[in-house]
């Protein structure tokens, strides 16, 4: 690998960084500490300037080297309601709660990037560091956005850099075009009629049309959709009645996600949800709602863009390390973003060994620091070359 040597020799001090940022978690729109911290970075690296509190908790870090183009780099804050069953020394303070998606490396890679171009300042343009809160909610971004930093600073183009288990240390993933499905999560309310359950005809069993519910649902991914096309839907929660073995429970609720990768079922798929619900529901005699919420669109990659970085990637790690990945059905508000500018939403390998991404065991490999590092600050450097 071709890293930055003045980044490479910043490697301890990141660790240090993500370590401290590991063990003070904070879930989305509470990263109070966490802002603090990245923002008091900032002003110690000699960053022009730190601006606090956009679009609720996020902070930006504006570097300026004369006039040129604008270019910004996001890294998410956020944790998850998890709580921390990794093996490590920087063990979550935090109980319940843990850095169980890689933002705390996500953080790390973009100061050891701010550091090194504060010092080097070899662009000519400007370089905004963007730290966006409630990633895992899908609305810091639009929390942002609606905060006008976009065309406050004249960003023109923005890149971002995730973990990734499974690839190895070194490597970088882009995905052209549809990286990312759309991401939008719906509950479904079932009303039926409590009883004993040694009669269960005098009740209306609430839990009879759930389970049918849970299991209608993927006929509409089998048999109503384009079976070349990407999309989920997954029930992830059924609740209803206590643990007593003889009571049929008056209500159900069931929440799940919608994904889909393209965005022609943005009004088709919720639509074809709430017909099978409702006819499900009637069908066993009980009375059934659904909400939907929408989240995010899905990412699309631009093609420039994507060779743009492929090339930067590949003088940093080499060619074969670079890996041109398949659409994924995961989800990031990074979407909205690259639905006002161009950019690239990229992967970092975290090792083959590593665990998976929401598992309370997952860490952010160390030893991916100086190369997500590395990544983006050739990005700033190359498109913003001095003329």
């Amino acid at each position: 690998m071709n890293l930055i040597p003045e980044i490479t020799a910043l490697h301890r001090e990141m660790i240090q960084w993500r370590h401290d940022l590991h063990m003070h978690p904070e879930l989305y729109n509470q990263e109070i500490r966490t802002a603090a911290k990245v923002a008091e970075l900032l002003e110690s690296f000699g960053v022009d300037e730190v601006v606090r509190n956009v679009g609720t908790t996020g902070v930006l870090g504006v570097l300026r080297n004369g006039d040129g183009p604008v270019v910004g780099l996001r890294a998410d804050m956020d944790a998850l309601a998890v709580a921390d069953a990794g093996e490590h020394d920087h063990q979550s303070l935090h109980e319940g709660v843990t850095h169980a998606c890689g933002h705390d490396g996500h953080m790390a890679m973009l100061l050891g990037a701010a550091k090194y171009l504060a010092q080097s300042r070899n662009f000519r343009g400007t370089v905004v560091f963007v730290f966006q809160p409630a990633e895992e909610m899908a609305s810091g971004a639009s929390c942002m956005l609606a905060d006008g930093f976009l065309r406050r600073y004249g960003i023109e183009s923005v890149y971002a850099l995730h973990a990734y288990p499974g690839l190895p240390i070194g490597s970088i993933s882009i995905t052209p075009g549809t990286a990312l499905a759309s991401v939008n999560n719906f509950s479904i309310e079932i009303t039926g009629q409590g009883g004993h359950a040694g009669v269960p005809h005098h009740a209306r069993d609430p839990i009879s049309a759930g389970a049918a519910i849970v299991m209608g649902l993927q006929s509409i991914v089998t048999q109503r959709v384009d079976p070349l096309d990407g999309v989920v839907i997954s029930v992830t929660s059924f609740r209803s009645g206590s643990d007593t073995y003889n009571v049929i429970p008056e209500s159900v609720r069931l929440r799940g996600t919608l994904r889909y990768l393209n965005p022609e079922y943005e009004k088709d798929l919720p639509a074809m949800v709430q017909e099978l619900v409702e006819g499900l529901a009637a069908g066993h005699g009980v009375t059934a709602s659904f909400e939907y919420v929408k989240g995010c669109p899905p990412l699309v990659n631009p093609e420039n863009e994507c060779r743009f970085a492929m090339q930067v990637a590949e003088e940093l790690v080499g060619p074969a390390n670079v890996i041109q990945g398949s659409p994924i059905m995961g989800g990031e508000d990074f979407a909205f973003y690259l639905a006002e500018i161009p950019g690239v939403f990229a992967f970092i390998g975290n090792g083959e060994d590593s665990y998976p991404l929401h598992h309370a065991a997952f860490d952010f490999n160390d030893d991916a620091l100086p190369v997500g590092a590395s990544c983006l600050s050739r990005i700033v450097e190359r498109a913003l070359q001095r003329g």
